[in-house]
């Protein structure tokens, strides 16, 4: 997989006009926008329906003043009526389901059902009443028109077809409720909600663009903390935070928990000789290397610093991860990365401490058992892998010594 900062750095690069990410950045974000507009939608839903019971209860003043006994009442009891109550069930309902987490990862879709049916209900409430002669209510059509906009999760691309849908909608139900007199002050209307359409557009536009900038921002600058730059592994600050997560689990499920240290033989030598460089390419082939060996959920492969290098192990074995840093030493070997000025062979190899920690154990006092047995193998010779309970030091691939 591509460094994740090299793909965040070449999305800013981008400058992502088309609103639109490679693939897998443009899932992280599609997540991250659904997990953080959770709150801002809760916000909005009791918003419109605080709103919403405040016109119904409007609307039954109006029907104890004005419309009761009159002709308009079969109509308002008829079709007003249940396009309030619709929509009041809506928006009801997605809260209830929103705090009992009944949506899941279809939450996005049903913010687009209800707000389709809280604005159409809106646009015809609208109408009824301009149909019972009862003032022009549709300038409240704007401020529907406009909860399409508000933060409710949804990409630019989902909200442009989303609001033509609606504008449609809204045509489709005045021409089929509102009589030929009245379709002059409609057009008005309308004509007013394409322009405001436009603009929330535009504005909608600039604003995903900025969450998206900002978010690239921050994943590159959280991605940075906590990776080495230059061989993509894990730092300090990521191990520190990983090994307290990786102990606390392995005390309660009795586990047990390695750490093994791994430092390149006589590396100075080799920035010496062959200058920084050729050393940053061979620290970047061997971190390729060891990141293999941690492929599972909770290991996690590390640069120490300079030319020293961990892995953190779970629910490992110290024999069978022996064996594999032994074939991690093979693996080295197979790289030929020439080190004809190392006293040890003649191409580049690493000594190999591993340490167990105890349910006691902290970061300082691992590190210092495993740079202990790192010792041991450098004292046996250099190429060699040592580690708890065992008697001596497994040495690596046989390899030509200099002379």
């Amino acid at each position: 997989m591509d460094n994740p900062s090299r793909l965040y750095r070449r999305e800013l690069q981008g400058r992502f006009l088309g609103l639109r990410f490679g693939a897998a950045v443009e899932d992280e974000f599609v997540s991250f926008l659904r997990e953080t507009q959770t709150r801002n939608v809760r916000f909005c839903i009791w918003i419109g329906l605080i709103l919403w019971m405040g016109v119904a209860c409007w609307d039954v003043a109006r029907y104890v003043q004005n419309i009761q006994g009159t002709a308009n009442e079969a109509q308002f009891l008829k079709l007003l009526l249940p396009a309030r109550l619709a929509g009041l069930l809506a928006l009801t309902g997605l809260l209830i389901g929103m705090h009992r987490r009944l949506w899941g990862r279809w939450q996005h879709v049903a913010c687009l059902v209800t707000v389709s049916v809280y604005c159409i209900t809106g646009f015809l409430t609208g109408y009824l009443y301009m149909e019972m002669g009862m003032g022009n209510a549709m300038a409240g059509s704007i401020l529907i028109l406009m909860a399409v906009f508000l933060p409710c999760g949804l990409t630019f691309r989902e909200t442009m077809p989303t609001t033509a849908a609606l504008l449609v909608a809204y045509l489709l139900a005045g021409w089929w409720i509102l009589s030929p007199a009245e379709w002059s002050e409609f057009w008005a209307i309308a004509s007013l909600l394409v322009l405001c359409m436009m603009m929330m557009a535009f504005s909608s536009y600039l604003r995903e663009r900025g969450t998206r900038e900002q978010f690239v921002l921050r994943r590159l600058l959280d991605w940075e903390a906590g990776h080495d730059p230059l061989t993509g592994l894990a730092n300090r600050r990521s191990f520190q935070k990983h090994f307290e997560i990786c102990l606390a689990q392995a005390r309660r499920d009795d586990k047990t928990l390695l750490l093994v240290i791994l430092d390149l033989d006589h590396f100075k030598l080799y920035n010496d000789h062959y200058g920084h460089k050729a050393g940053d390419r061979a620290l970047q082939q061997v971190a390729l290397v060891l990141e293999h060996y941690a492929a599972r959920p909770m290991d996690l492969a590390i640069r120490l610093g300079g030319e020293e290098f961990g892995l953190l192990s779970y629910a490992d074995d110290a024999k069978a991860l022996k064996l594999r840093m032994q074939h991690l030493l093979q693996q080295l070997q197979g790289l030929q990365i020439s080190h004809e000025f190392s006293p040890t062979a003649t191409c580049l190899t690493a000594s190999i401490g591993i340490a167990q920690a105890e349910a006691t154990c902290t970061t300082d006092s691992l590190f210092q058992q495993a740079d202990a047995q790192l010792y041991r193998a450098k004292n046996a010779g250099r190429n060699q892998v040592c580690g708890p309970d065992m008697d001596m030091c497994a040495e690596g691939p046989e390899l030509q010594v200099m002379a």
